[in-house]
């Protein structure tokens, strides 16, 4: 069952942030249903790409993706950092939700209430120099 109450309080701030009442709802709604994806940015940093190989070997369900808001970012006072975790073991940072999102629902994680993510897929790395991704699934 859905908490409509949760999906007015998302869709309020989410109009405070541009958006019409009309698409505001309609996001609120699509992050309820587990509808909305986005993919993770920065997963060519360091050794994230080997990480995300690392991945491959695992079902979706085995994976486990944390959203964890850096307000005192340097670069970015809405990021959202993607950390993921095997079965229960040690984190690692995968990326960050990208800024357009995470301007969005930064706002929606600080005031109204944690964003689940799971992992949708694992994109690209398909030829040796290509490079790989996560999609993530968002749900209120």
């Amino acid at each position: 069952m859905y908490n409509r109450s949760v999906i007015c309080k998302v869709a309020n701030n989410l109009r405070k942030k541009g958006y019409t009442l009309s698409a505001a709802f309609r996001a609120a709604w699509r992050l309820a249903k587990s509808k909305a994806a986005v993919k993770v940015a920065g997963v060519s940093k360091y050794n994230r790409q080997r990480a995300i190989d690392h991945l491959r070997s695992y079902t979706a369900e085995c994976v486990q993706i944390t959203l964890q808001r850096e307000s005192r970012n340097t670069y970015d006072s809405n990021a959202i950092a993607v950390l993921v975790s095997v079965n229960g073991s040690k984190t690692y940072k995968m990326g960050y939700i990208p800024a357009a999102v995470a301007a969005i629902l930064s706002g929606v994680m600080d005031k109204v209430t944690e964003i689940r993510a799971s992992l949708q897929a694992i994109t690209g790395g398909y030829y040796a120099d290509m490079m790989s991704g996560l999609r993530l699934n968002l749900s209120i």
